[in-house]
């Protein structure tokens, strides 16, 4: 017998960029819990396949998530939209009770844009945004990217020799990480606004990737490995934004002159944010 997600309504923390490219930070609630994603409500709107950070107050535990689809307009006196998340690397302890693996469907779905045929097995946080909106965003092979599939009473395709993958060729050696991206948290590539404040005057920088303990920026000014400020990550302007001291840990000058830094979060007694 299938187990149904996990219904449960708590406190979780979003951030990344919204529908209009503005950094953000919210408090949301969750309405159903998946192994693979999550739906949230917030007051928020969001894109689809931008990607966004979940976090859990509770177990202090964080992931990079792909807005996956809308939901519903929230209803019954709440304010806010509903989404679906799906985790890019599902965590294990991002929640502090088991989660079921839930329900799953076989559908037959059509590519919009190859128009494609191909039959599924829907599970999760997938199949709660197929049931609702009959769509779903996924990879396809033909077209070498993410697209928008639709139920089909359609045959599944039969793929062509020339469509076949080609072989995979002999694996290539990985590069050895280079010495600053060697980091005990795991960084998130997202570009987000950052507020550096130093010896009383504020900076806006792009960060390059974020992380528990960190991030990484690029700046015509530099700060010289050492250096400490205070520093809020992501900024955005006329809000109550949080700033954390940190500590310049290494800086590199790039090709067209601008300069590179990775940031360390200081660790201190009272501290708040993502460096707890």
């Amino acid at each position: 017998m299938a187990t149904p997600p996990a219904k449960l309504e708590m406190a979780v923390e979003v951030i990344g960029s919204d529908v209009f490219g503005q950094q953000f930070f919210e408090d949301g609630q969750t309405l159903t819990i998946y192994p693979n994603g999550v739906s949230v409500r917030l007051t928020t709107k969001l894109a689809p396949e931008s990607e966004v950070i979940v976090r859990n107050p509770e177990t202090n535990v964080e992931t990079l998530a792909t807005v996956l689809g809308h939901i519903r307009s929230n209803t019954g006196g709440q304010d806010g939209q509903v989404y679906g998340l799906v985790f890019v690397n599902p965590p294990s302890k991002l929640w502090h009770i088991p989660v079921p693996a839930g329900r799953s469907r076989t559908v037959t779905l059509e590519c919009g844009a190859c128009h494609s045929v191909s039959t599924v097995s829907v599970s999760g946080i997938e199949l709660e945004i197929f049931e609702a909106a009959r769509e779903l965003t996924r990879a396809c092979e033909k077209c070498k990217s993410p697209r928008i599939w639709r139920e089909t009473q359609r045959r599944k395709t039969r793929v062509k020799p020339s469509d076949a993958p080609e072989a995979a060729s002999s694996p290539t050696p990985v590069a050895e990480q280079p010495k600053e991206d060697r980091r005990k948290t795991r960084r998130m590539a997202m570009k987000a606004a950052a507020c550096v404040r130093y010896s009383g005057i504020e900076a806006i920088v792009t960060c390059e990737d974020i992380s528990k303990g960190g991030f990484r920026f690029v700046s015509p000014k530099e700060y010289p490995e050492g250096t400490r400020f205070e520093a809020a990550v992501p900024y955005t302007k006329f809000s109550n934004n949080i700033f954390l001291l940190a500590n310049v840990v290494y800086c590199r000058v790039l090709p067209d002159g601008q300069f590179r830094h990775g940031v360390a979060y200081i660790k201190t007694s009272g501290s708040i944010g993502w460096d707890s």
